[in-house]
């Protein structure tokens, strides 16, 4: 009995999620998506004099806990 309360309870709870993601299609519309252009390179860091900051640290040069003198 306790599997077809589980069973039953799993198919709800999934019954659920489709009618709130529809519902919520209903309301912010299925046509909102933004297209992407992959030819797009306008973006790009170091275009345009777009340069990194020198001055950031990066991962590579970040030091560790046992570099930093205490």
């Amino acid at each position: 009995m306790l599997d077809v309360v589980f069973i039953a309870t799993l198919i709800a709870f999934f019954a659920l999620m489709v009618a709130f993601v529809r519902w919520c299609e209903h309301i912010v519309g299925k046509e909102d998506v933004t297209q992407v252009d992959p030819t797009d390179d306008a973006d790009l860091p170091g275009e345009d004099g777009d340069r990194p900051d020198p001055d950031l640290e990066t991962a590579s040069t970040a030091k560790t806990p046992e570099e930093v003198p205490s």
